[in-house]
């Protein structure tokens, strides 16, 4: 895995948190994990404030400097373009309220990303990729955030009310609730990998999983 080097007022995104969108780095410092170097950034993402990231263990992508936003591969990782990006992209004006733009909005908001899907990776790679989902919810927070990385739009607000991100989140939640299923049934690995993956996953994936919560054994 080739180690990236980041500076000061370097422009970067998280391979797993598109929703914090693009940050600055704002301080580094130099490590060493297991005899490699590394950095220790401070990077300012727009409404999430100072994050400290370490590069021995999370591959940030630099934004400006060749790396496409969509679908680069950062180490073993995938950034994903917003998967209903391309279909926002290609409406405006009276566009977006035609019926028939309002089923493809309604469909696009329902992919799961790329990472979560792709063929050619693992089984246990899918299964990483669909449990990170996980971490959005229906609060307010966990929602807006759900629908910046489903949308690519900086505030969601704007194109859509609060009525319709739900329902978008229910029907979205409920289609990776299915993936996670499936590919727990099709991944064929042993309980003494498949349980590791499970061990800190909230009870909404081990319901989806099929595994009993702490509480239920």
């Amino acid at each position: 895995m080739t180690q990236q080097s980041f500076a000061f007022g370097d422009q970067v995104r998280h391979p797993t948190r598109p929703e914090w969108g693009v940050g600055s780095v704002s301080k580094v410092e130099t490590l060493t994990i297991d005899g490699r170097p590394a950095q220790r950034l401070s990077v300012r993402f727009p409404g999430q404030g100072v994050k400290v990231l370490n590069t021995g263990y999370v591959q940030l992508s630099r934004v400006g400097g060749g790396d496409a936003a969509g679908g680069t591969p950062i180490g073993d990782l995938r950034l994903d373009e917003p998967p209903a990006a391309e279909v926002i992209r290609s409406l405006d004006g009276d566009d977006w309220l035609a019926e028939v733009n309002r089923r493809r909005i309604e469909e696009a908001m329902r992919v799961l990303p790329e990472s979560a899907r792709d063929p050619f990776a693992s089984g246990r790679r899918r299964i990483e990729a669909t449990l990170s989902l996980y971490r959005f919810d229906r609060t307010g927070h966990g929602l807006v955030d759900w629908a910046i990385a489903q949308t690519g739009l900086d505030d969601p607000l704007t194109r859509f009310n609060r009525h319709e991100l739900e329902r978008f989140f229910d029907r979205w939640a409920a289609e990776r609730d299915a993936h996670l299923a499936r590919l727990v049934a099709e991944s064929n690995l042993p309980a003494s990998e498949l349980d590791p993956l499970l061990a800190n996953a909230p009870a909404a994936a081990l319901r989806a999983a099929g595994r009993r919560t702490a509480a239920g054994r």
